[in-house]
């Protein structure tokens, strides 16, 4: 026994040691599992936070909301918080109210607040997963809807919400209101403009007018081009000057260049009229050879039939014969494709001068069409740049007193229905996302009715002409 007692207090030790060990493993996972509880429920603290901080009251979700979702849940079999991944991600509010969420499915957000569209995402997971209990889910608003701005403001479109907006604020958004200061800068850059794009078609007038008086000497065959009075009686200015003497070196190089080909051709048909004179000379010597080598043939053949003469005299001229013959028939044969190349010769010069006809004439309808679709457009820019320099200030003058009146605000806002609700705002008045600020400036008087000039306010601007008659008249501004 007293061999066994060590082993007794050994294993004594062992044991109460183990049980203190395993004591302290308790404890340790205890305070795991409160420390994972309370960070979870800190998470979900800070989602429910976040989606009420948007503003004090319960905000009610709408089409174009932005809300990030997290689910997670508490296993305490594996003493650790799951977290739904394929859940937890930011989703956007459809034009029909709904969220498309993975293994829910579309769950209705449109008229709910974050904690109702939570509790609706817990309660549609648990059903279709077949959980034991709901799983903690936490919405909150990453992104509001925007709201819009319209009417009488500098910058009018959609704009990024922000909680705690009132119509002020959005008006600074939106660049304040529109300044009489700005429309001045635009009436003068209008008439800036205006007188510039006159300029341009006045110029582009005349570079018609010269190049049509163009057209018309080479279709008449002239020595010169006759410019109208109105582009002579201009020649002072440099810029007319140059376009003028641009025509005229463009007639002068045309005129030049068909005479080139015109020439060259009579030289060719020249060329080939002497060739045809001297073929014609050729066949009359000929024609004498002929007849000589006939007559000596036939009086050689005479005196071989009597025995007088030997029968290659008679052989020998009969070849010479043969060869002036086909001498005679190959010149004959030159004379005919001479007198046919005279012929493509002549065909070419009507060619020539016809497609030069033809092409001027095209040129010349076509530059016509051009001129009456620009008298038009010069119109309207005269008419532009009249408004502009006139009509546009005068309104402007009678604007200035109606422009000191407060603005007149109006929010129009979506309701839960789908209708649209019209309510009239101050400037202290709060914005919310989804909503439509209208600014108004009241008018004195109708801005159709103040663009009618009277004959007085005509009569003060005496350097605005509505129609010019030549290329040359210019559009005045007072």
């Amino acid at each position: 026994m007293l061999q066994e007692l060590p082993f007794s207090v050994d294993s004594d030790a062992r044991s109460n040691h183990r049980v203190r060990r395993l004591g302290q493993l308790s404890a340790q996972r205890k305070g795991w599992r409160i420390l994972h509880v309370v960070v979870y429920a800190g998470i979900s603290l800070a989602g429910m936070l976040g989606a009420s901080a948007a503003n004090d009251k319960e905000y009610v979700l709408g089409p174009q909301d932005k809300l990030r979702v997290k689910v997670y849940e508490w296993r305490a079999s594996r003493d650790k918080i799951f977290g739904w991944d394929a859940l937890n991600d930011e989703y956007t509010v459809g034009p029909n109210g709904s969220v498309s969420l993975p293994l829910v499915g579309e769950i209705k957000a449109a008229g709910l607040t974050t904690g109702e569209i939570a509790n609706s995402i817990g309660d549609s997971l648990m059903k279709s997963t077949g959980l034991a209990r709901k799983p903690n889910t936490a919405v909150e608003i990453v992104q509001f809807r925007p709201f819009y701005v319209v009417g009488k403001v500098t910058q009018s479109g959609e704009f990024a919400y922000r909680p705690g907006l009132t119509v002020l604020q959005a008006l600074s958004i939106a660049g304040g209101l529109r300044t009489r200061e700005d429309r001045d800068a635009r009436f003068e850059r209008e008439v800036i403009q205006g007188e510039g794009d006159v300029s341009l078609l006045r110029l582009n007038e005349a570079s018609l007018i010269a190049r049509k008086a163009r057209l018309e000497a080479e279709l008449s065959h002239a020595s010169d081009i006759q410019f109208p009075a109105q582009l002579t009686s201009r020649i002072q200015d440099d810029v007319f000057a140059m376009l003028l003497k641009q025509e005229r070196l463009i007639f002068q190089a045309r005129s030049e260049g068909l005479d080139t080909q015109v020439r060259a051709l009579h030289g060719l048909r020249e060329f080939l009229q002497k060739e045809l004179a001297s073929l014609e000379a050729q066949l009359v010597f000929l024609d004498k050879q002929i007849g000589s080598i006939q007559k000596e043939l036939t009086a050689v053949s005479a005196l071989v039939v009597k025995g007088l003469a030997a029968a290659p005299r008679e052989f020998s001229l009969e070849r010479a014969l043969a060869q002036a013959q086909s001498e005679r028939l190959s010149a004959e044969t030159s004379l005919l494709r001479g007198r046919q190349e005279i012929s493509k010769t002549d065909i070419s010069i009507l060619e020539l001068q016809d497609g030069r006809k033809n092409e001027v004439t095209i040129d010349l309808r076509q530059t016509q069409a051009e001129l009456d679709a620009l008298e038009s457009k010069t119109e309207t820019a005269r008419r532009l740049l009249y408004e502009s320099a006139v009509s546009a200030p005068s309104l402007l003058a009678r604007r200035t007193d109606a422009e000191l009146a407060a603005p007149i605000y109006t929010i129009f806002r979506p309701s839960a229905d789908g209708a649209t609700v019209q309510i009239q705002a101050s400037e202290t008045s709060a914005v919310e996302p989804g909503d439509t600020i209208k600014v108004e400036i009241p008018l004195a008087e109708d801005e159709t009715g103040a663009l009618d000039l009277t004959s007085t306010e005509r009569h003060e601007a005496p350097g605005i002409e509505l129609k010019a008659e030549t290329a040359g008249d210019t559009v005045g501004v007072p």
